[in-house]
């Protein structure tokens, strides 16, 4: 974080990284954007003793060198930065192919947190545990919260147990989490007696919250929850649902919208022919507002694609209610075509997952002589759940084209560090 503000101030690029990615991953970024510096701790850059040619600094961010900062006398000259000066380059989480480089200036930022600011209302007694990286939305979560005052605990790397202790050590009032995180809290503390008394929210996003983990959450923590929806390419977390509009935690039938759209921002649901669907009905959501980037770093192209009009594409189909709260349904590209009908994996993993036995879910279409394209889910359960149990369910719970064709037995879902289905791979 200390990094981010510095080298803002500085009107610097920052370029912050997914840790966990591949030498060679991290070597193809850097050569792409030019970097002449590399920050991080000492451990991360004993692993990239190769750097592209471009890098000329090579900074380890360790105690000494915070330590050394306050023995600084000599005055720095800083350059004026403008709202409209590009301040980061954000890498997408890159669920169907290679990373894309989203530049974003300050002026976005800004335009998110004070949007945040207005309809979240953080204030400043507020202790959030961050459970999350801070390469992506995160690190724009805990912006905003820092600009109302709040204190932000930073993790280095999330356990459960880490989790727990570090709510119960610093009195936490609110969690930033993917919903996988509340999940394997919560089983966590069966086994662990720590005092989650001070929590009064969950912050989540990334993926949709099972029902069946947010109503054990709501009876076992007694906290509130807000779910948090953004992207990349519009600075972050755009839109967001407070706990007074969550459902009750015992109906089982709900659908848990996105939310509200902050202050500032413009969102909608369009249809091929990229004008405004009628409310209720699902469309493509196209956001606008001065939170969108400034385009893909390098790329103009890509840029034209998911910019057309003034409104950046998600790729995300929903629809907005007729209380102007977005519900999304799936992925434009992942939506499975049978026999001429739509089907959307996210309905099925929402069905599967509803099942007191299933743990995960994952659902993609494969080819089928007859039908097109067919649902196949991958599934993580309980040990003794049969397939007979599950066509049992789904028979129960969804029409016929929408049921799976079959079901794999898998140890887990393929995700990234976001909490997102690697469906690529299931694909694979």
């Amino acid at each position: 974080m200390e990094s981010y503000f510095a080298l803002a101030r500085l009107g610097a690029l920052f370029v912050p990284l997914n840790h966990s990615l591949a030498v060679p991953e991290v070597a193809g970024i850097i050569e792409r954007v030019g970097a002449v510096a590399v920050l991080g701790e000492s451990a991360l850059l004993d692993r990239h003793t190769s750097l592209p040619a471009s890098v000329r600094i090579r900074m380890p961010l360790d105690k000494p060198v915070f330590d050394a900062l306050g023995t600084v006398d000599e005055p720095v000259e800083l350059p004026e930065v403008a709202d409209t000066d590009p301040v980061a380059i954000l890498h997408t989480s890159a669920t169907t192919g290679q990373a894309k480089g989203v530049t974003v200036d300050g002026g976005s930022f800004r335009a998110i947190a004070l949007g945040w600011l207005v309809l979240a209302r953080p204030t400043d007694d507020i202790v959030m545990v961050n459970c999350c990286p801070l390469y992506h939305g995160s690190m724009v979560v805990s912006l905003t919260y820092m600009a109302a005052g709040a204190t932000i605990v930073l993790m280095p790397g999330f356990t459960p147990q880490r989790a727990l202790a570090a709510v119960e050590e610093n009195r936490a009032t609110h969690m930033w989490m993917v919903p996988q995180m509340v999940r394997f809290m919560l089983q966590a503390k069966g086994s662990h007696r720590t005092d989650l008394g001070s929590l009064r929210e969950i912050l989540y996003g990334a993926a949709p919250m099972p029902l069946d983990v947010y109503a054990e959450a709501v009876e076992r923590l007694g906290c509130g929850f807000r779910q948090v929806y953004g992207m990349t390419e519009v600075g972050g977390p755009f839109v967001t649902l407070g706990p007074d509009e969550h459902p009750e935690p015992g109906d089982v039938t709900a659908r848990i919208p996105c939310g509200r759209v902050v202050p500032g921002m413009s969102a909608r649901a369009v249809g091929e022919d990229g004008q405004e669907v009628a409310r209720g009905e699902i469309g493509e959501i196209v956001v606008r507002g001065p939170g969108v980037m400034q385009g893909y770093w390098n790329d103009p192209e890509a840029t034209e694609e998911v910019t057309a009009d003034g409104w950046v594409r998600t790729g995300d189909l929903g629809f907005v209610d007729e209380g102007g709260r977005i519900h999304l349904v799936d992925r434009s590209k992942d939506v499975i075509i049978r026999a001429g009908q739509n089907v959307y994996p996210s309905e099925i993993e929402r069905a599967l997952t509803a099942h007191p036995e299933v743990r995960d879910a994952a659902v993609v279409g494969v080819p089928d002589e007859d039908y097109g394209e067919v649902p196949l889910a991958y599934v993580v359960v309980e040990e003794g759940t049969t397939t007979a149990t599950l066509l049992a369910h789904v028979r129960e719970n969804l029409a016929p084209y929408k049921r799976p064709r079959s079901f794999e037995f898998i140890e887990r879902v393929p995700r990234n560090p976001a909490g997102k289905i690697l469906k690529k791979a299931l694909r694979a």
